[in-house]
């Protein structure tokens, strides 16, 4: 009867763990979503601007990336 109760018990942690994983799997697809959506609009914004308020508006963006392959990928210049 306790070797029953454990196996549940192993088995009822594995189910857990598995819904958990799938639930970080969620987020992290519905987060790349998020970022899809809202580059999207913001491409189409700096498509209302102004020439100079685009140059502006980019400028400050692109000082907010840090990490190095990024600004690579992207052919900003380095910091």
């Amino acid at each position: 009867m306790i070797e029953a109760l454990d196996r549940e018990i192993e088995q009822k942690k594995a189910r857990r763990s598995d819904l958990m994983q799938k639930a970080k799997e969620e987020e992290r697809r519905a987060e790349t979503r998020r970022k899809i959506i809202y580059g999207g609009a913001f491409f189409a914004y700096l498509a209302t601007l102004s020439p100079e308020n685009e140059r502006r508006v980019k400028a400050a963006i692109d000082a907010m990336i840090k990490n190095q392959r990024d600004r690579q990928f992207l052919g900003l210049s380095d910091e």
